[in-house]
């Protein structure tokens, strides 16, 4: 592992040797070993001058912070912070975050600080911000399960940009701010988000929490012409096991392939409340789910069987597929309709749709009786 570093930073570097792991990928595994009694290793991926890093790590002394920083010149400053203020919780790494699966076991890291990470705007530069799903998918190597990662920017077009890409990857979101602190100073800052709050500039905040699915497996694609053979084929396993195509727009009723295709599309004059199912693909192109998105403003679907409505092929089942499918539907809630909240329904006795829904933290409000008398369970989940 290279140091980059100027010749006159030597000497400064050499006072705070203690904190700086030369080899990490001699620590996988045993990083709790380094701090008596650790409770918990946590993660800063672009500690810059350290302000956050010693200040959460000085109120918290049973966890280990291990804060990356590939520029020399600030992770120094960091360092002699952490050393004036006698931190012995922080180890610090100097080289690239790719090298993550190297550094920790699976599931040694408890939580994964985004502060402030460069945005890199331009659309080829993508696969370089650090909330990019092929970041997102080592970050979930090393996360327990429920792990956590806390991502604050200033940069609003990441922000949104971030939030679509966190579902994809199989996080759940939650704690959605676009002003941090427009009630006051909220948690410990970073310099540059002191900085951007004395010029009244937002702070955008989330939290996303690790799930069951961490393959970004799926896509969602509106029915197309050259569908027709694999829908028709999804349709006859429904049959076979004698259920109900959930969120396939009456799937399993349909006998003429176009009617229903222009009918899934929202496109039926006659339907009350607009809505668009998308066919989910995984990445050999078989359709494994359906789900619908109702489009109509929440008077109408507060009372009409909720925003969203998702199956996953019967023998596909018990793979995770339910959980990252919900969360791509509601990341289209969130991001393409605007929506703030989402009404998820499901049967009383659905325990495999409950678990799931419950995955993004949803409340139940009630349990009614529908239009046959079952009885149905309705959650909301903040997006």
């Amino acid at each position: 592992m290279r140091m980059r570093k100027k010749a006159h930073l030597d000497r400064r570097l050499a006072r705070q040797s203690a904190l700086l792991v030369e080899r990490p990928e001699d620590c996988r595994g045993r990083w709790r070993e380094l701090l008596p009694g650790c409770g918990e290793v946590r993660l800063e991926l672009g500690c810059g001058k350290g302000r956050f890093t010693v200040e959460t790590a000085r109120r918290e002394p049973q966890v280990l912070f291990v804060a990356v920083e590939r520029v020399a010149d600030a992770m120094i400053v960091a360092m002699e912070r952490a050393g004036a203020a006698g931190a012995e919780n922080i180890r610090f790494i100097d080289a690239d975050a790719r090298a993550l699966g190297e550094w920790f076991a699976p599931g040694e890291v408890s939580r994964i600080y985004l502060n402030f990470s460069d945005p890199w705007p331009s659309s080829r530069q993508a696969k370089r911000r650090l909330t990019h799903p092929d970041f997102l998918r080592r970050y979930a190597d090393a996360l327990a399960p429920g792990g956590e990662i806390h991502f604050k920017t200033d940069n609003q077009d990441l922000f949104t940009w971030s939030l679509f890409q966190f579902p994809k990857a199989g996080y759940a979101v939650e704690q959605v701010t676009r002003d941090l602190h427009g009630g006051g100073v909220n948690g410990v800052m970073t310099d540059y988000e002191e900085k951007f709050y004395r010029e009244g500039k937002p702070i955008c905040r989330c939290v996303a929490v690790k799930g069951e699915t961490l393959s970004a497996r799926l896509t969602l694609a509106r029915p197309r012409p050259e569908h027709e053979g694999q829908v028709w084929a999804y349709r006859r396993r429904f049959l076979d096991a004698g259920e109900p195509c959930v969120g396939a727009a009456g799937l399993e009723t349909a006998e003429d392939y176009e009617a229903w295709r222009v009918a899934a599309a929202g496109e039926a004059e006659a339907e009350a409340v607009k809505g668009i199912t998308f066919i989910a693909l995984d990445e050999a192109g078989e359709m494994v789910g359906a789900v619908r998105v109702r489009q109509s403003p929440e008077g109408e679907w507060e009372t009409s069987g909720g925003q969203v409505a998702f199956s996953v092929r019967p023998d596909l089942r018990r793979r995770g597929y339910a959980t990252e499918l919900l969360g791509l539907a509601l990341a289209y809630c969130r991001e393409e309709l605007g929506l703030e909240r989402a009404r998820l329904c499901c049967r009383d006795d659905d325990a495999a749709a409950i678990r799931t829904i419950r995955h993004y933290k949803a409340a139940l409000e009630d349990r009614a009786a529908d239009s046959q008398g079952r009885l149905t369970r309705r959650y909301l989940v903040t997006l």
